[in-house]
């Protein structure tokens, strides 16, 4: 049912006032120049004539259709002028036609546009045109991409931060019959028919077939669904965060025998907080990268890892799965001198040697293998390194006849693959003396006819 201009202009109004809007509020409008946007341009002028709110507008040209693009800008800035409401303008920088995902691109460049814009003029909203076709559709475009709960909640009428969606429950239909009422000019965007996009696919063949031969206004009932996976979302989100907050170590680490005693249910809420926490985002993150990250916690090698978006990946490290980029560079090996009083640092290992001399008199044993104490005249005849692992390393472990490789201590000690390569390895002359917290070998040690002791401690405790 189509509804009346007066109906429409009460849907957006209680939108609004349920966001917080005030008389004295400052709404920004992004407006493309298309039906949607220049309607609601219309609407919140006539709401704003007794409400008394403010209105400004925002319109970014992104540069990627031509002439096309810059008679949809001066299609706004005459309309803002006639109107006299507030436009700010800009040409987006950066965007080309030909390049990939240039769809989401082109939003994460206007979403930004907007915030900076917000900022600017001091607008306690930011006002969008989506209606409940465009949440149909989204949905619809997300389930075929694999989102889970998360995603198929699609757009809220509020948020995130200041956004407002005030038409979310209005269809294309009721938007059309006011801008036919009141006889409004719009402009077209001819790529809203480009059948490369896959939401355009969606809009012009998919939903109208699936209306037409199997679900009557299925549009409708898949907005209805948004709204309920958004409820749903809103009520597991704290228990979610919660329980990360339980089995979290660290900032991008969690614990995996904890997590696998969780239900399925919240295993997959836990693995979405997880990854919204540590990269900021959600996009392109789909059901598929939850249950793999699932799959990695249960029955994952001590070292395996789940690619995810945006070159980011899960790694298992032994009990441990850890969010972290893939591009970091390549650790480069590494021979720090030790001082022998004093501290030394290790900036790749983010450890500090903090060394002292002492008498046999004072000196005791260590409290644990995060420090170590040497025979001070034999370390002074050889001297003190630290550099990296090298494969091929051996030791010679205190306590125990022979030696071992230190490949085969850190794999007993459940050392990750990659934090070996920047673990400091403690050098006496030509043979390892200490491995900080993992092991010490047979070298200098402290004997009763020792009369000077050298002390070295790790700093901090815990290295990574």
């Amino acid at each position: 049912m189509i509804l009346k201009a007066h109906t429409l202009l009460g849907a957006v109004l209680a939108v609004l006032e349920k966001a917080g809007l005030r008389p004295d509020s400052h709404l920004l409008l992004g407006v493309s120049g298309g039906a949607d946007s220049v309607a609601l341009l219309h609407v919140l002028l006539e709401l704003r004539a007794y409400r008394g709110f403010r209105v400004s507008a925002a319109h970014l040209n992104h540069g990627i259709r031509g002439a096309e693009a810059d008679r949809d800008e001066a299609f706004v800035r005459g309309l803002c002028a006639r109107l006299g409401v507030e436009l700010i303008c800009e040409r987006a920088n950066g965007l080309d036609a030909s390049m990939p995902n240039l769809e989401e691109r082109a939003r994460e460049v206007r979403h930004e546009f907007l915030e900076r814009i917000a900022d600017a003029v001091h607008a306690e909203f930011i006002a969008l045109a989506h209606h409940a076709d465009d949440q149909a559709e989204t949905l619809l475009m997300r389930l075929l991409r694999g989102s889970g709960v998360a995603g198929l909640g699609a757009m809220a009428e509020r948020g995130p931060g200041r956004i407002v969606r005030p038409m979310l429950s209005l269809s294309r239909e009721d938007i059309r019959s006011f801008i036919a009422e009141r006889q409004i000019e719009f402009v077209e965007d001819s790529s809203n028919a480009a059948h490369s996009i896959l939401r355009n696919r969606i809009r012009h063949e998919l939903m109208p077939m699936l209306e037409r031969e199997y679900a009557p206004g299925l549009g409708l009932r898949l907005s209805g669904l948004a709204d309920e996976m958004r409820d749903l979302d809103a009520l597991v989100a704290p228990l979610a965060a919660r329980a990360l907050d339980a089995i979290r170590i660290g900032a991008n680490s969690i614990d995996v025998l904890q997590f696998v005693r969780l239900t399925p249910a919240l295993q997959r809420s836990v693995a979405r907080e997880f990854i919204r926490g540590a990269t900021g985002s959600l996009r392109r993150v789909s059901r598929e990268h939850i249950e793999s990250i699932r799959r990695l916690a249960s029955e994952g090698g001590p070292n395996a890892f789940v690619q995810l978006p945006d070159r980011w990946r899960a790694r298992r490290e032994y009990e441990l799965l850890r969010l972290e980029r893939d591009d970091q560079p390549p650790v480069q090996p590494y021979s720090i001198p030790l001082t022998l009083d004093g501290d030394t640092i290790i900036p790749h290992a983010g450890v500090v040697l903090h060394s002292r001399i002492e008498s046999t008199g004072e000196s005791s044993m260590p409290y644990s293998l995060d420090e170590a104490i040497f025979d001070a005249a034999a370390v002074t005849a050889r001297g003190l390194v630290a550099r990296s692992f090298r494969p091929g390393d051996r030791i010679a472990p205190l306590g125990i006849g022979g030696h071992r490789k230190l490949k085969e201590v850190f794999i007993d000690r459940k050392v990750p693959r990659e934090r070996r390569a920047v673990w400091p390895v403690v050098i006496l002359g030509d043979e390892i003396a200490w491995l900080p917290g993992l092991i010490r070998s047979r070298a200098a040690l402290v004997s009763p006819s020792t009369e000077i002791v050298l002390r070295i401690e790790a700093r901090p405790r815990h290295f990574f």
